[in-house]
């Protein structure tokens, strides 16, 4: 299960009925950026007590940065890390590429404040979302080392966490 677009006390609901890993396939701590869509220091704890991974989002208004870079989503994982060991982290890109041909609008009539209501926090900082640059997705296995992981921490925290979770629910 995914929690990430979820609230606090559906989450914990899931986490607390669930006997398999769950997941924040993109969620940050809400202890360093007030946001709505981030996640408490208690999801975070719950998440990792089902053997799950909390995969840290490169959205700007989620790292509470207007042109976000490797270190702001190494210094969130690093924060899930201290709370809740290394096997809990991931990274979760969440990212949309804004290419001509390409609308990611939904269809209809179009109300920005449906999709992403005040009420979740989306009237709060940021008013823009924007993205680390594809560059700082190549620097972010080195900018995680110097926030102290090892080698191999890094590459958990790459895609090894998951992918672990993934064998545990899907086999393989």
């Amino acid at each position: 299960m995914d929690c990430s677009h979820t609230g606090r006390r559906a989450s914990l609901e899931i986490m607390e009925a669930s006997t398999a890993p769950v997941v924040f396939s993109h969620a940050n701590p809400l202890a360093l950026i007030e946001h709505g869509r981030n996640i408490t220091d208690e999801q975070i704890r719950r998440c990792a007590a089902t053997g799950g991974v909390v995969c840290v989002s490169g959205v700007s208004r989620f790292l509470g940065r207007a042109s976000p870079t490797a270190e702001d989503v190494a210094r969130h994982a690093a924060y899930v890390a201290e709370r809740v060991g290394i096997d809990h982290v991931g990274i979760g890109l969440d990212i949309s590429f804004r290419q001509p041909g390409i609308d990611e609008t939904p269809p209809g009539p179009y109300d920005p404040g449906y999709w992403w209501p005040a009420s979740a926090g989306y009237a709060r900082g940021l008013s823009v979302t924007n993205y680390p640059p594809v560059a700082a997705w190549r620097e972010l296995p080195q900018v995680l080392r110097a926030f102290g992981m090892s080698d191999q921490d890094a590459a958990k925290v790459m895609g090894g966490n998951m992918q672990r979770v993934a064998r545990q629910v899907w086999g393989g």
